[in-house]
């Protein structure tokens, strides 16, 4: 499925009514009765009272088109409109008077003191329909909307937005103040606002209505970001004549006193996900913890290392064990030292494979950013909201009011892959994006970043692209979780068991 920027959605708006030659009133009157057959089908107890808040640009056009069919079904919509006829396209106000002409109330609010003494009471509806901005709004409700807004907030009626909650950005998500929709019936296809936050919170449950925008059109100019699921996710492929070698050497570097559990479960998590082959390099001195806990590893002690990181004992060796790899995850629980500040920087150098890069070696990079301005383009970075501040030198405020432009600045600095983790984890390059929301609270314990880091590695070592992997890594945790909390009380969950119920969803 694909998700849709603003410009996107109205690049694909204009395509259809200039070049394809559907005009914009059939769009808005598919729009409006896609939205109510779902509505009669889904949602509305039979004569049910409504009523539809319309602003005056083209989702209010929506909210008549969807009142009109209302009142032909036997249901009482009431019309409130929050703004004037004066700036209606031609189809909006066509379908304003076709309101007008099947005698649907209809209460037109100016101002503050027209909201005060209308007649409106939000009490007597089941129903309340938010048609008021659409995916055009920016920035914030003012004045006396947001009291509107509020009582609407506040009505105990189950609430229903058209396209996009009211006083959500459509790219950003950002929303100083917005309808808490229950529902949200989308236009062609689900915006990057109703994913991120707190978007993704006012939305609600989500669905998507079909406007008539053909399906060849999204083939011919794609969509720079798109949604996993269930149809398009992409794991590795098995083979019963393969041997181990087909699954990929994968190597990690990870573990200090104290935080072996971190190396430990990014091992474990590769296994489970497919890996042929695993060696864990770690701190000299930690090996009987892991050759205990690791029995299908191979463990690896890092040699103790000079100065200048090259002539100490044991580095040719090293070095020769670690470039036989096919891919290398760098950071969980490694700690932060000169040691491995040094370790980082000498992999950054040399190293031309996939690398993952992940907890203590993103901190070591964001100490020494200039390090990702490297040859190799196969980098992928795994930071949570707070690593990803401590490398954009950015205030967490600043990111989640435009996490999409957060990520584009930074790769046209640097030459790597994200996959930024949040509620609603985001892979991103410099051609791509994808969005996953599989997952509840079950993963938010300390350890889920390390698993999920091992997954990645695994499948990038099966032969997936870093996008393929980073997209089917998430959204393999978030299942995970989902399938175990049918049985196991979210709160008790704990990445071991995610671990061992790697595909068992």
């Amino acid at each position: 499925m694909y998700v849709l920027s603003r410009n996107e959605m109205y690049f694909y708006d204009k395509f259809t009514m200039e070049k394809i030659e559907i005009p914009s009133e059939v769009l808005m009157e598919n729009a409006g009765r896609g939205c109510s057959e779902y509505l009669r089908k889904n949602l509305l107890l039979p004569e049910a009272n409504v009523i539809i808040f319309c602003g005056s640009g083209n989702n209010g056009g929506d909210g008549f088109v969807i009142a009109r069919y209302l009142k032909e079904w036997g249901f009482y919509p009431n019309l409130v409109l929050l703004g004037k006829k004066e700036k209606m396209s031609v189809e909006t106000l066509e379908n304003f008077r076709k309101c007008k002409e099947m005698h649907i109330n209809i209460n037109q609010i100016n101002s503050e003191q027209d909201w005060k003494e209308s007649s409106v009471k939000l009490s007597e509806f089941e129903y309340v329909i938010d048609s008021i901005f659409g995916i055009g709004f920016r920035g914030k409700i003012e004045g006396w909307r947001r009291e509107i807004i509020k009582n609407i907030n506040n009505a105990e009626a189950i609430k229903i937005a058209i396209d996009i909650a009211s006083g959500i950005d459509a790219d950003t998500g950002s929303a100083e103040l917005a309808v808490e929709a229950d529902y949200t019936l989308a236009m062609a296809a689900p915006k990057y606002g109703h994913y991120l936050l707190p978007g993704r919170i006012k939305t609600g449950q989500l669905q998507i209505i079909d406007i008539g925008i053909p399906n060849t059109l999204y083939k011919e100019y794609p969509p720079k970001a798109k949604l996993m699921t269930e149809n398009n996710v992409h794991y590795p492929l098995r083979n019963k004549f393969y041997h181990k070698g087909h699954y990929g050497k994968v190597g990690i570097i990870a573990g200090s006193p104290g935080f072996s559990g971190a190396a430990v479960m990014a091992a474990k998590a590769a296994l489970r996900a497919g890996s042929g082959l695993v060696t864990l390099f770690h701190p000299n001195g930690m090996e009987q913890i892991f050759e205990t806990q690791l029995l299908e590893v191979m463990t690896y002690a890092l040699p103790k290392w000079n100065k200048d990181f090259k002539s100490s004992d044991g580095f040719e060796e090293f070095k020769q064990k670690l470039f036989s790899m096919d891919v290398l995850l760098v950071g969980p629980g490694l700690g932060v030292n000169p040691a491995t500040e040094n370790l980082v920087k000498f992999i950054l150098k040399n190293w031309e494979k996939p690398l993952i890069i992940d907890a203590d070696g993103l901190n070591i990079i964001s100490k020494q950013i200039e390090l990702l301005k490297t040859k190799n383009n196969k980098i992928l970075l795994t930071p949570h909201i707070g690593e990803f501040c401590r490398l954009t030198n950015l205030q967490k405020v600043e990111i989640q009011n435009n996490i999409m432009q957060a990520l584009d600045d930074f790769q046209k600095k640097y030459n790597v892959k994200i996959l930024l983790k949040s509620c609603t984890t985001i892979y991103s390059d410099r051609n791509q994006k994808i969005f996953n929301t599989s997952g509840n609270d079950a993963l938010a314990t300390g350890g889920s970043g390390d698993v999920l880091a091992g997954i990645v590695s695994s499948f990038i070592g099966q032969k997936l692209t870093l996008a393929q992997a980073a997209g089917a890594a998430s959204y393999l945790l978030g299942k995970t979780a989902e399938k175990i909390s049918q049985t196991r009380y979210k709160a008790s969950i704990i990445p071991s068991d995610i671990i061992e119920n790697l595909f068992n969803y």
